[in-house]
């Protein structure tokens, strides 16, 4: 019986041994760009540079629909998309409501089928985590964005009751008014190495306000990413050498150099017709509106890069499909469907909500492990990343729309 139970516990121990481990760090506004480009645009970012090294980085991600923070978080972790996953934009309702409580998920995510096969899971500022099947948390949430800063007190309410304490007992500046990326580095650190779980969800926010404030790629942008690389090297000194890590994105960006309004535009022609904006596309089920923005396609100076195909419109956004034709602006034209000129100058600020496959607004992928060899793979699509990471750490995602892409970047 004593042997029994000795090869019982041996037999754990190796299982225990044997389960893998991952850190998935999102920066939000990661544009591929700021990755593939590094060196053209100077970037002082040796953390993020020795992972591409050792790693296995995307040629981009393209998106689901929307191209935003909330919808594109929830298909990292659930393989579906925004219609299957219940979290269609970032408000919810109104200004400064969003989806806050994982209640309104309808698809099953990596926390689920972790705690399903007893692994426990950590998240700090991962949106729709509130009330959610994690062992440890501090959910992305606030109350007043009036005051300039997110409230660590207003996070505290829906937290795990007692985690905040024992971070600002290790860590003591972390009891500040603020939440900022630091505080949100420094609380990710506390439970990898205090709580050790086997999944841990980071997201950082601070370079896609900076981009949304002073213009995507901007100087000001280009020092939070240094920053925040500078938090990543403190962040990795408590990550094992076994762990997986994945540095990644939700969407690209793109700066509004001009503005183009296609409504004001036929009226302007003389066009009687009408037409939609939508998803960062416009298009119409009114011919004479059809073949108005078809005969600007390839003119020299037109606002208009590319008619897309109703086939690809409708994979990615099937209510767009009452369209006969879509069409999508030149880099750095940014749509608007209100009142206005039919064309006028930007304000150079940072946006996303574009069109998946628009040309170069791609997420970013990075990942990092015991067996991950370094290269740089085709772009893959966000549908895919669940199941990488479920693959990853043996869990069940049945629903996810992706394929895992573990196998590719595995050394033989």
């Amino acid at each position: 019986m004593k042997k029994l139970a000795f090869l019982f516990l041996l037999a754990c121990g190796v299982l225990a041994a044997q389960q893998n481990r991952l850190l998935v760090i999102s920066i939000d506004g990661l544009d591929h760009r700021w990755l593939r480009d590094a060196d053209q645009l100077g970037m002082k970012i040796p953390t993020l540079r020795e992972l591409m090294r050792r790693g296995s980085r995307a040629d981009g991600v393209v998106g689901i629909v929307p191209t935003v923070t909330w919808p594109s978080h929830t298909t990292i972790v659930s393989g579906v998309v925004a219609r299957e996953h219940g979290i269609l934009t970032n408000d919810r309702g109104g200004p400064g409501e969003r989806w806050w409580y994982a209640s309104y998920l309808k698809s099953r995510t990596l926390w689920q089928a972790a705690r399903e096969k007893g692994l426990t899971s950590g998240a700090v500022w991962w949106p729709v985590t509130i009330g959610a099947a994690i062992d440890f948390v501090l959910p992305e949430f606030w109350e007043d964005r009036t005051i300039g800063y997110y409230s660590l007190e207003a996070v505290l309410k829906h937290s795990t009751p007692g985690l905040a304490q024992e971070i600002a007992e290790a860590y003591p500046s972390f009891r500040r008014k603020a939440l900022t990326d630091r505080e949100r580095v420094l609380a990710t650190r506390f439970i990898l190495e205090s709580k050790k779980p086997q999944l841990m969800l980071l997201h950082l926010g601070e370079l896609d306000s900076d981009q949304h404030d002073t213009g995507a790629f901007s100087a000001h942008s280009r020092a939070t990413l240094e920053y925040q690389d500078g938090l990543l090297k403190y962040l990795f000194a408590a990550v094992p050498d076994d762990m997986y890590v994945a540095i990644l994105a939700d969407h690209g960006f793109e700066n509004d150099v001009r503005i183009y309004r296609p409504h004001i535009a036929m009226k302007d022609a003389g066009i009687q017709g009408q037409v939609e904006v939508s998803q960062g596309i416009f298009g119409s089920a009114d011919q004479v509106a059809v073949n108005y923005f078809r005969s600007l396609v390839g003119k020299d100076d037109s606002p208009i890069a590319r008619e897309i195909s109703m086939e690809e419109v409708r994979r990615f956004e099937p209510a767009l499909g009452r369209w006969q034709a879509a069409f999508e602006t030149v880099p750095g034209m940014f749509l608007r469907r209100d009142d206005g000129p039919a064309l006028e100058p930007g304000r150079l600020r940072g946006h996303h909500g574009m069109w998946p496959t628009r040309p170069d607004f791609r997420a970013s992928f990075l990942l990092t492990g015991p067996d991950v060899k370094p290269q740089i793979i085709p772009e893959i699509s966000m549908l895919d990343i669940a199941p990488t990471f479920a693959e990853i750490l043996d869990l069940e995602l049945p629903a996810a729309m992706g394929e895992s892409f573990l196998s590719r970047v595995r050394k033989k």
